[in-house]
């Protein structure tokens, strides 16, 4: 968006953890914006550079800056913002709002404070009783958005792409989870058969036990434990 002093704003939703990408790419999204805004030979482009400001509202909490907002501008070494600075980005941390309200109580919060509880909660029976002017504000605002088909089908196909995207998250998870553990079965068992193998057959070459299956493993130690023939146990292997 563009304020009438011609400041842009570029306000943005994350849901997933602030990562170090987050981080590049939030930094490169505010670079970008103070970028566009110069074309190449312009002599008089500072007439029309405007300050840019970024906002992340992202699901997550900074361990590491326990605030609501955060706000980064860059300073020099005696923690002087830069002269003339054009970019600032604010993280703004939903869940924390939380502590806010535990600290402070619901009916004392900041208009800020009051939108981002709403934004994190939604519109609740305890914030529709504040009667607050934000509230009724942020009331339309949804209310205009579910009255536009277009909007809530959009809505919902993103829902759905998020439901779709955990569940194939969490069968990968468990997918790896039983191939490791066939991966270590199989490996305790060519360790444990190598090992019988070698003190009963120092001479023998090991490397013909090598690339089986864990069914053969299982056999071949079962065979070595019943003292069988080594011929036997070759057959076996073979």
């Amino acid at each position: 968006m563009k304020t009438d002093e011609g400041k842009l704003i570029d306000i943005e939703m994350q849901n997933s953890a602030l990562t170090k990408e987050v981080h590049y790419r939030f930094q490169i999204y505010g670079a970008r914006m103070i970028d566009h805004q110069v074309n190449r030979g312009d002599l008089l482009y500072s007439e029309n550079v405007h300050e840019v400001y970024t906002i992340l509202f992202v699901n997550d909490i900074d361990r590491d800056n326990l605030l609501l907002i955060d706000t980064y501008m860059p300073r020099n070494q005696l923690n002087h913002v830069r002269k003339y600075n054009l970019l600032t980005h604010h993280n703004v941390y939903l869940p924390f709002i939380d502590a806010v309200v535990r600290e402070k109580g619901l009916k004392n919060l900041s208009k800020i404070e009051l939108a981002i509880y709403t934004l994190y909660h939604g519109i609740t029976d305890d914030i529709m009783a504040l009667n607050s002017e934000v509230v009724i504000m942020m009331k339309e605002k949804m209310d205009q958005f579910n009255e536009d088909e277009e909007l809530v089908l959009a809505a919902s196909k993103r829902q759905l792409v998020k439901i779709q995207h955990h569940q194939e998250k969490a069968r990968i998870r468990q997918e790896g989870k039983e191939e490791g553990l066939k991966e270590g079965e199989l490996l305790k068992a060519k360790e444990n058969t190598l090992m019988l193998f070698k003190s009963k057959y120092p001479q023998e070459d090991i490397l013909i036990l090598e690339n089986l299956t864990l069914s053969q493993y299982n056999e071949i130690f079962k065979a070595l434990i019943e003292n069988k023939d080594l011929q036997i146990i070759k057959e076996m292997i073979k």
